[in-house]
């Protein structure tokens, strides 16, 4: 089949391919298979935070960096009152490390995993899941 004969059938007839109309929407199950990655950054003073993310490049360091880049914007251009971006706002510069603490399979069991991790470690820039 010729190219413009294929073009011929894709656009005619009840033949049409699927996704040729990109008008009609396709409601897509959400995935519940991803993998998670729960992270702690901590500064040089000590001061911890515990966090989860998506993980979205091969390397589980890398998306933790990527998120920590992403607080950082948000510390520095959004105006939350939350204690993690109201320390970063003051300390954008400072040293810190970051440690991959796990890495899970699951939207549900990872963040109960966080939660239970945030509720016994207490780390002191998370306010949620305290109390």
């Amino acid at each position: 089949m010729s190219v413009g004969s294929f073009w011929w059938w894709l656009t005619t007839g009840s033949d049409r391919c699927y996704n040729y109309d990109m008008n009609t929407k396709t409601r897509r199950t959400p995935r519940k298979d991803c993998n998670y990655v729960i992270y702690e950054m901590t500064d040089e003073f000590g001061h911890n935070y515990i966090g989860l993310t998506r993980k979205s490049l091969p390397n589980a360091n890398k998306t933790v960096l990527e998120r920590w880049r992403k607080h950082k914007s948000r510390a520095r251009n959004e105006d939350r009152a939350w204690p993690l971006y109201q320390y970063l706002k003051d300390r954008l510069d400072g040293a810190w490390s970051h440690r991959v603490i796990t890495v899970i399979r699951g939207r549900a069991e990872a963040y109960d995993y966080e939660r239970s991790l945030v509720k016994t470690l207490q780390p002191t820039l998370n306010d949620q899941y305290i109390g």
